[in-house]
């Protein structure tokens, strides 16, 4: 079959064709994948913990992925269309084989496109049902959002669970009384400020240049508002300070000091994006200010299969509440056969991108 094959830590992707071994119970064809910044990564060599799957000298790229049901049973039939669960658990601790590998003790889970396992860039697999979401064909033309959705979904389950120390509601029993800041307008920024307004919170989004237009039109259909950040966040700060902060920006690490100084008490500061450089340093001052202030730094990463059930679900809302701004969200379907296309969309994202599909059918 044809396949997107990449060589970590090598730089560079190719379409092969390679041989595949059938290791699961149901066979489905892949329909379209997604392509994300964790990809380039891969492709251009960036991504430390990229890996093959034991055995394998080569890498099939491809954690976003719909596929079509050609062979059913375990309560999936023919014609249905799904989506894979991408991170697989160690076998070993309690939290893997409880089904939540995205708090695994041992550190030794494989990541389908990424790390130890095969993706699903290619023309079919077979997978088991345990791993396997269906997908609403209503959803269809924008599904493929459910599995970066599906990690966010499990960061607000996170930061709910971190702020039940505290009574977090406000007094008409709603989120509507508290402010989030979600810090990048890449793919990840633009569904967590989506999520933070379906949660009802008064929600700001940030970068160091002004809103694209695509952008301005989806704050401004959802209601979000939007700073300016390439002079610092002096002028917000005197605006107002936040209960949560979200970072999901590839930034220095440094920018984290400078976020804690947004943060209410009783806050939480959100890890999303990894860094690509910099270090994130608390001195006296700020660390007796997180102290008395109850303030929390959360790690977030990883979505599992009861997360990307509720991102389908998101979705769904979403073309209803906000039709005008899931219309955007996808920004280009390119067609496999369209190999130099394809090669390049892997290799660097475009000005305004936020999903770009590859279309297999």
């Amino acid at each position: 079959m044809k396949a997107i094959i990449v060589r970590p830590p090598a730089t560079g992707v190719q379409i092969s064709d390679v041989n595949v071994s059938n290791s699961g119970k149901i066979k489905i064809r892949t329909m379209e994948s997604g392509i994300c910044g964790t990809d380039r990564e891969i492709v251009n060599g960036q991504m430390s913990t990229a890996s093959t799957q034991e055995g394998k000298d080569y890498l099939i790229l491809g954690h976003e992925a719909i596929g079509l049901v050609e062979q059913g049973g375990y309560g999936f039939k023919e014609g249905d269309l799904v989506m894979p669960v991408n991170r697989r658990g160690c076998g070993k601790c309690l939290n893997c084989i409880l089904g939540r590998p995205d708090y695994c003790e041992t550190g030794e889970f494989v990541e389908a496109g990424i790390s130890g396992l095969d993706g699903f860039m290619r023309e079919y697999w077979y997978d088991e049902p345990v791993y396997l979401v269906k997908v609403p064909k209503s959803i269809r033309d924008i599904a493929i959002l459910a599995q970066p959705l599906a990690d966010i979904e499990k960061s607000m389950e996170e930061i709910l669970k971190v702020q039940s120390r505290l009574n977090w509601s406000c007094s008409d029993g709603t989120l509507n009384c508290r402010n989030a800041l979600v810090v990048g307008t890449g793919p990840i920024g633009i569904l967590f400020s989506l999520i933070l307004k379906t949660y009802g919170l008064e929600t700001w989004i940030t970068n160091i240049r002004d809103p694209l237009p695509s952008e301005e039109e989806i704050f401004a259909n959802v209601g979000i508002n939007y700073y300016n950040s390439s002079s610092g966040y002096d002028k917000l700060r005197e605006q107002l300070k936040f209960d949560l902060i979200i970072n999901a920006t590839g930034a220095s690490a440094e920018t984290n000091s400078s976020l804690l100084t947004l943060l209410k008490r009783n806050g939480v500061l959100g890890l999303f994006g990894f860094p690509i450089s910099g270090s994130f340093s608390v001195d006296k001052s700020a660390t007796v200010d997180m102290i008395m202030g109850n303030k929390a730094i959360v790690g977030l990463v990883n979505g599992q299969k009861p997360h990307f059930q509720l991102a389908m679900i998101h979705l769904a809302s979403w073309k209803t509440l906000w039709p005008n701004a899931t219309s955007k969200l996808i920004t280009k379907s390119i067609k496999l056969e369209d190999e130099k296309e394809v090669i390049q969309a892997l290799r660097k994202k475009v000005e305004g991108e936020i999903k770009i599909k590859l279309i297999w059918e």
